[in-house]
């Protein structure tokens, strides 16, 4: 997987992390909320799996050159 499209994904989970934040706020106490706190984890860690991706492959690039 190249920078670019590790960058783009890294890019969809914050976007959805927001998301679900927000949703999260407006949702009064309950099932839904209780629905909305799991899929809140789960997109977190995903977010902070493919940012350490992205942390990795720019730490692997020769020194000096960037992409």
């Amino acid at each position: 997987m190249s920078i670019r499209e590790i960058a783009r994904t890294l890019y969809q989970l914050k976007r959805r992390v927001e998301d679900l934040e927000r949703a999260l706020e407006a949702e009064p106490p309950g099932e839904r909320r209780d629905a909305v706190e799991r899929e809140l984890a789960k997109a977190r860690a995903e977010y902070g799996q493919a940012k350490k991706i992205l942390d990795g492959e720019k730490d692997e690039l020769p020194s000096g050159r960037r992409r």
